[in-house]
């Protein structure tokens, strides 16, 4: 991030704490834990052991006669100890003490800025889509304790600061975030315009600190750091698909605390923190929706060095041009011009201040389209179906029917929206049959296009043993890297295939069924067990460079996102779905001609 873009993180601030003292007190047989909601009002969460029996999670279903493998208690334990001290916020990644200085060298030199800024990450980061799969999984399993740390991140999103972050959400005009070229103050980063401000950081520091020191050798100064020398939290990226699943998260909460047929009678609230947050983050993305009905990757403003790397040269290679563009300055453009042809009332931007904004990406559609079908099951306003159907739009754009597969995203360029080709984005596909559905791809596709789709996965991306038994997949088009958080989203879609084709193509369905078998036994082997009462997965089979922007990890460095939808693959639980009671207002992925009342 530039000067012009940091400038407002250089003051201290203390955040209001993100819950009050824990108080409990019986309403009929409903146990109450009340917790600081946005307006400083206590508020009571129906959180306790009974409503986990009124709403206990599905059985844990067979594949193939087979029972997936059941919750450990151990990575459990360790998911809710991942936080910090002095926020309560999770913390992405754990090294375990003895390996930290041998995992740190390997993150690059200890000159190198891009190596600073990448150990800064894993030793004090929280991604905002990591936070919000650990908040399904505490939400889901419930509980006192569980529910308030879900609740902690709603509330400090919501607060838009963090300790000496005073301000986490990206807008205009204190920021030059802009969402909308034609309306640059319609997203705003001012943090008492409720309901207007913009998205948070993807990657924020989970202590709440600016200035920090590299992990490597502890040094607070670096002549060549960007901006100034002092090492400090340089990471400032508002991208759709992170904020689409703080919304995601945010609704699986609002179910929990306002349950269907809660016989406390208190029924949603419309103000809640959960849901005013989900609609203010949700508006924020419908600015960013192209003509083609997808949405964009992030607002004009935010800093893309993706443009100038060689995605095949070496990793010390990547790390040296990331470093050349940590000292870039930007220089005057052309104003930026919507897709109509008008041009911005702003001035010029570089193409590093561009490219996130001229960029789609698939995987953040899929996102989106599940957070907006949860607000449009909760509110029935038709502003998200709309939406909806823009994302069906655009993904029925993205599909290659030659290959079989979904495109990783599209780019504006001069002739307009150009389907990026070059890299296979493996997580596209996992996604889009576990948000989809396989029963939706068919019947936009064709009869045994989902079937199609996981064949080319396992082909493009598959890890074998011996080359048949599946053990998981990778990031991209490669058969010697697993990435253990995609190989759960594989087994998601594969579990979704099964079910779909039992009756019409048990072959097929057989084949899914024990894809997903071996791949659940497949990350076995990354599991980490930390002490007799904690256990932890892996980021990933080994360290690398991933076409999409950033670094795979050695199998040493424990992931809280991977082990975090490893207890949701345990539990069968899809979080692209919100549990439980239907909604009045959609019943299925496809839209039914009518609305059910």
């Amino acid at each position: 991030m530039k000067k012009s873009i940091i400038l407002f993180l250089l003051l201290w601030t203390t955040v209001r704490p993100a819950h009050g003292d824990e108080i409990l007190f019986k309403n009929g047989n409903i146990k109450i834990c009340t917790l600081l909601d946005r307006t400083g009002q206590t508020v009571a969460l129906d959180c306790g052991d009974a409503a986990a029996e009124r709403h206990p999670l599905p059985d844990i279903q067979s594949i193939n006669g087979k029972t997936p493998f059941p919750i450990d208690d151990q990575l459990l334990t360790w998911i809710r100890s991942r936080q910090s001290v002095q926020t309560s916020m999770p913390l992405s990644f754990d090294i375990r003490d003895e390996e930290k200085a041998s995992s740190y060298k390997r993150m690059g030199k200890q000159d190198s800025v891009t190596g600073i800024i990448e150990r800064l990450i894993v030793e004090e980061g929280i991604s905002i889509y990591d936070a919000a799969v650990r908040q399904i999984v505490l939400t889901m399993v419930g509980g006192v304790q569980n529910i308030k740390a879900a609740y902690v991140p709603i509330q400090i999103y919501w607060d838009g600061r963090l300790r000496q972050l005073i301000n986490i959400r990206a807008g205009y005009p204190a920021q030059p975030f802009i969402y909308d070229p034609l309306d640059p103050e319609a997203v705003g980063s001012n943090l008492q315009q409720t309901g207007k401000r913009g998205f948070i950081f993807r990657i924020i520091n989970a202590h709440g600190l600016y200035d920090s020191k590299d992990p490597l050798d502890g040094k607070e100064r670096f002549i060549g750091f960007p901006n100034w020398p002092t090492v400090h939290w340089e990471d400032w990226k508002p991208i759709s698909g992170e904020n689409a699943w703080v919304v995601i998260a945010a609704m699986h909460l609002y179910h929990k605390r306002y349950p269907p047929g809660n016989p406390s009678g208190t029924g949603p609230s419309p103000e809640s923190t959960e849901l005013c947050l989900a609609k203010e983050i949700a508006r924020a993305a419908r600015f960013l929706q192209a003509a083609n009905g997808g949405i964009r990757m992030a607002p004009i403003g935010t800093y893309s060095p993706i443009v100038s790397i060689d995605h095949t040269a070496s990793l010390e290679d990547i790390a040296q041009t990331l470093d050349a563009m940590a000292s870039y300055q930007p220089s005057k453009s052309e104003p930026p011009v919507s897709q109509d042809g008008t041009k911005s009332k702003n001035p010029g931007l570089p193409e590093e201040l561009t490219w996130y904004y001229n960029e789609i990406s698939t995987e953040n559609n899929l996102s989106w389209y599940t957070a907006f079908r949860m607000l449009f099951q909760t509110t029935g306003d038709p502003a998200y179906r709309e939406a909806m159907e823009g994302i069906e739009h655009y993904l029925k754009t993205v599909w290659d029917p030659a290959g079989h597969y979904f495109y990783q995203g599209m780019h504006f360029q001069s002739n307009g929206w150009v389907p990026n080709t070059e890299h296979f984005a493996t997580d596209v596909q996992n996604w889009a049959l576990a948000a989809i559905g396989p029963e939706t791809i068919d019947s936009w596709f064709g009869e045994g296009a989902s079937y199609q789709l996981w064949k080319k996965t396992k082909q493009t991306a598959g890890v074998f043993e011996n080359t048949h038994i599946l053990h998981g997949v990778g990031f991209t088009a490669e058969n010697d890297r697993l990435s253990v958080e995609w190989t759960v989203g594989a087994i998601f879609a594969a579990r979704a295939l099964a079910s779909y084709y039992t009756e019409t193509h048990p072959d097929w369905a057989e084949e899914a069924a024990r894809d997903a078998q071996t791949m659940r036994q497949g990350i076995e082997s990354f599991r980490i067990k930390i002490s007799e009462q904690e256990a932890a997965y892996s980021y990933s089979s080994r360290r690398g460079w991933i076409p999409f922007g950033w670094f795979s990890h050695a199998p040493n460095i424990l992931s809280l996102v991977s082990t975090c939808w490893v207890i949701l693959a345990d539990a069968n639980f899809n979080p692209f779905f919100l549990p439980e009671a239907p909604s009045p207002f959609i019943v299925s992925a496809s839209f039914p001609e009518t609305e059910t009342k």
